[in-house]
């Protein structure tokens, strides 16, 4: 399911790279590109079911800046020795419909050089990825399936993928770069 999810991330990405350069040349706030880049990624989850003729993604929604756990309470993530509250900049979450696998996929997403909060994002992201642990204030966040640290350029976007597989943690680094 990993390999699933990164390839139509994957796609969404090239979509997102074809159609929205002009946001690239107004230099427009990065939660406007996590925004078209949830688009894309809605479009090519709900293509992948309808081609696949499965409804894997059915029970699943994509949100943008998303800070609410199942009873309305704030997402928080324990980072540094304490509780922090976070929202997600890309969230694909089944809101409380597959309690097995709630959350899918995180993208903590940063335009160009922007060195604002990057190590706490990494670490945000680390934390989601990492197995729940029962009775802890963040395990609702916890368990997400994979996490995805992307820098966008106008021509380029890279970053890390962070996952669990047989008990490790485990992150492997990406690129793509684009003609002008």
């Amino acid at each position: 399911m990993k390999n699933v999810i990164f390839g139509l991330l994957e796609q969404a990405l090239s979509d997102f790279y074809r159609f929205e350069r002009r946001n690239f040349e107004l230099d427009v706030h990065e939660i406007a590109h996590g925004h078209r880049l949830a688009y894309y990624l809605e479009r090519i989850i709900r293509r992948y079911d309808k081609e696949k003729k499965e409804c894997v993604f059915r029970n699943y929604s994509i949100d943008i800046e998303f800070n609410k756990t199942e009873g309305g309470k704030p997402k928080e993530v324990f980072r540094n020795g304490k509780y922090h509250q976070t929202r997600c900049d890309i969230l694909i979450h089944s809101k409380g419909r597959v309690p097995e696998q709630e959350n899918l996929l995180i993208i903590e997403l940063k335009k160009r050089d922007s060195d604002d909060k990057v190590e706490n994002d990494i670490n945000e992201i680390k934390r989601m990825v990492s197995p729940s642990e029962k009775g802890s204030k963040d395990a609702q966040i916890c368990g997400t399936l994979l996490g995805v640290f992307l820098r966008i350029y106008p021509n380029q976007y890279k970053g890390y993928k962070y996952w669990y597989q047989d008990g490790d943690a485990k992150d492997e680094y990406f690129e793509k770069k684009f003609s002008e």
